[in-house]
């Protein structure tokens, strides 16, 4: 392998940093640097859901001598599952413009295929979407799955929506 000239390698090393120092992440727990805030619940209270996995892909930076670019990938479940009560739709906000999200929606407890659906949530504004109820009063374990321009995130809280046949 050939080395780099130092001027090249003094650039590749100041986007690095750039990089690794970027501020917001999908939750102070994760420590994710460069995904924008991830938030799902109501008015009263707000969980950030547990990011599973993620692909995302920074913004070129370009100098005089070129440009680099930039993504990463990566599984990363280190903390569980954060629980929601509520018996109403959820509103879940992102950071992130132009990004389309689904719930996927399975039951603690029995594995009824009436206990498990997906469905798409609806965006009400640039960075807010409408997470709806799941048919049945249960307790479930939501995965939220969103794809934009950057990439996408696959993230993950429970929601207790009352009791009942999916309890």
């Amino acid at each position: 392998m050939l080395p780099l000239p130092r001027r090249t390698l003094v650039l590749a090393l100041a986007v690095l940093a750039a990089l690794l120092g970027a501020p917001a992440a999908a939750s102070a727990d994760d420590g994710l640097p460069g995904l924008p805030g991830l938030t799902v619940g109501t008015a009263v209270r707000t969980v950030d859901p547990a990011v599973q996995e993620y692909c995302w892909t920074y913004p070129d930076v370009v100098t005089e001598q070129g440009e680099i670019g930039s993504s990463t990938c990566g599984n990363h479940s280190r903390r569980p599952a954060p629980t929601l009560r509520h018996d109403g739709a959820l509103r879940l906000t992102f950071a992130g413009s132009g990004w389309r999200w689904s719930a996927r929606y399975e039951s603690t407890r029995p594995a009824s295929p009436a206990c498990r659906e997906t469905r798409r949530v609806r965006r009400l504004g640039e960075h807010d979407y409408r997470v709806r109820r799941p048919a049945y009063h249960g307790t479930y374990r939501v995965t939220l799955t969103g794809r934009g321009p950057e990439g996408r995130i696959v993230a993950a809280f429970v929601w207790r929506y009352g009791t009942g046949r999916c309890s």
